[in-house]
């Protein structure tokens, strides 16, 4: 193939890609739209496809938009956003059509709806950690370059709140003069590696995290004093050190610099502990909309599992629609969290199991197990993008357990295991929605809700 061709976008993918056909292949090409006409660049080919950039666009396809963001419009474009060249719409509408296709197969007989829309589609990001870099005026901050660690540097960004970039500016520039150096991976040297945010869905309360390759970061008494008189709404600011080499964000070892380790946060009427290393959905007002819909399925007598827990953001917001929660999670500060918030939140019915969904459901779900735990009658599951490992599916499958709610960010590895649970012949899938978690991006996080067949019968 050579390495520059004419191409039309006729359909799209799973990752944010268009595809166009050339030569017998399918080409993708990341920031198109269908019905673009683009002249391509050749980034690299395999046997059957082949992957490209568009160095121009000949002609836009319909429902395209100009893009608000010179982030997005670079050159090299910054990673963060996928369809911002959309409209919101039409965002929708593909998410919509990517979930159909690749899950429809699993059920036939199934109305997979529309993709419920955010509330919000800007500025949403709760939390964000963006790799620090610097230039010849000094230290900086963006978002990498899809496919690099090359950092296309920000002031705005339209997923953020802009207070994340107000005050990153301002951190960056007072680190600028004391001398501190960004970190540089090929050399493993510099001082500051990420700048991290976590704020409260009304902004009143925002939490600072600067991620360093070791625990000397001068001046901090002067940084505090500094962006606290500035920036109010800061009531958390911590060093996290992360002395290896490699591209994970978060060290073991940190320094609480000004207030505590977490934020508060409120949500289904209780208030809620976040430690900065916790997960907490990163769109406050989706995770409402999901709230209902889970709430929907449930009834007083049901004994609820929520694996993969976090803080036990779903297990504790549910807790009074049912009658039992137990929440299943193996991150410390986490449970620490949720512990906590069931305790301050006067949530009797709610207890924290730190251990790994993967060994702890193979356990609990034993034919014949002896202890104080029941059986759930709904189990919840909401794991990273990984997804669940078979042998915990496996002992799901062998419990006959009589729904499973499963909450995706990931459509391929959702797909993956609900082949898996499916295949047992023992369960049908009654519901999947499509719910825009991650506006402007391909992403897109998908509720399945799964029910056992002779239950389902019964009923």
């Amino acid at each position: 193939m050579k390495t520059a061709f004419r191409l039309k976008i006729e359909k799209y993918a799973l990752g944010g890609f268009g595809i166009g056909y050339h030569e017998g292949k399918a080409v993708f090409v990341p920031y198109t739209a269908v019905g673009d006409e683009i002249e391509a660049e050749l980034l690299r080919e395999r046997k059957d496809v082949a992957f490209a950039r568009a160095s121009a666009y000949l002609s836009r396809g319909e429902k395209v938009v100009r893009p608000e963001c010179e982030a997005f419009g670079a050159p090299i474009p910054c990673g963060g956003c996928d369809y911002l060249h959309l409209e919101y719409p039409e965002q929708l509408s593909r998410k919509t059509a990517l979930l159909r296709e690749l899950l429809q197969p699993l059920a036939p007989e199934l109305q997979i709806p529309e993709t419920l829309a955010a509330p919000v589609t800007r500025h949403y990001r709760n939390k964000s950690f963006m790799p620090v870099g610097e230039d010849a005026s000094g230290l900086n901050y963006g978002i990498f370059a899809r496919w690099t660690h090359q950092i296309v540097p920000h002031r705005l960004c339209l997923l953020h709140p802009p207070v994340f970039g107000t005050i990153a500016r301002r951190c960056l520039e007072i680190l600028t003069k004391t001398g501190v150096r960004a970190y540089d991976e090929a050399s493993h040297s510099g001082t500051l590696r990420h700048i991290g945010f976590r704020c409260t869905q009304n902004l009143s309360r925002v939490q600072l995290i600067l991620v360093t390759r070791s625990g000397k970061l001068p001046f901090t008494r002067l940084l505090v004093k500094q962006l606290t008189e500035e920036f109010p709404a800061i009531v958390s600011i911590v060093q996290n050190i992360n002395r290896e080499r490699g591209n994970v964000i978060l060290g073991a070892e940190d320094k609480v610099l000004f207030g505590e380790p977490w934020l508060q946060e409120d949500l289904a009427g209780l208030k809620f502990r976040i430690h900065y290393r916790s997960f907490w959905q990163i769109n406050t007002p989706m995770l409402s909309l999901i709230l209902g819909q889970i709430k929907a399925l449930l009834k007083p007598e049901d004994v609820v599992f929520d694996a993969f827990a976090g803080i036990g953001t779903l297990g504790l917001a549910l807790s009074s629609e049912v009658r039992k929660v137990l929440c299943i999670e193996e991150n410390p500060d986490a449970v620490t969290d949720g512990e906590f918030n069931a305790r301050r939140n006067d949530l009797a019915n709610v207890s924290f199991l730190r251990a790994k969904t993967e060994d702890a459901l193979p356990a609990l779900l034993a034919p014949g197990i002896t202890g104080p735990q029941e059986l759930p009658t709904v189990l919840l599951l909401d794991p990273p993008r990984g997804g669940v490992r078979p042998e915990a599916l496996h002992a799901i499958i062998q419990a006959r357990l009589p729904r499973i709610v499963y909450l995706s960010c990931s459509p391929a590895t959702l797909h993956r295991d609900l082949k898996i649970l499916l295949g047992s012949g023992l369960y049908r899938l009654t519901k999947i929605q499509p719910c825009d978690m991650f506006p402007q991006t391909w992403h897109v996080e998908t509720l399945a809700v799964l029910d056992l067949i002779d239950t389902a019968t019964a009923e």
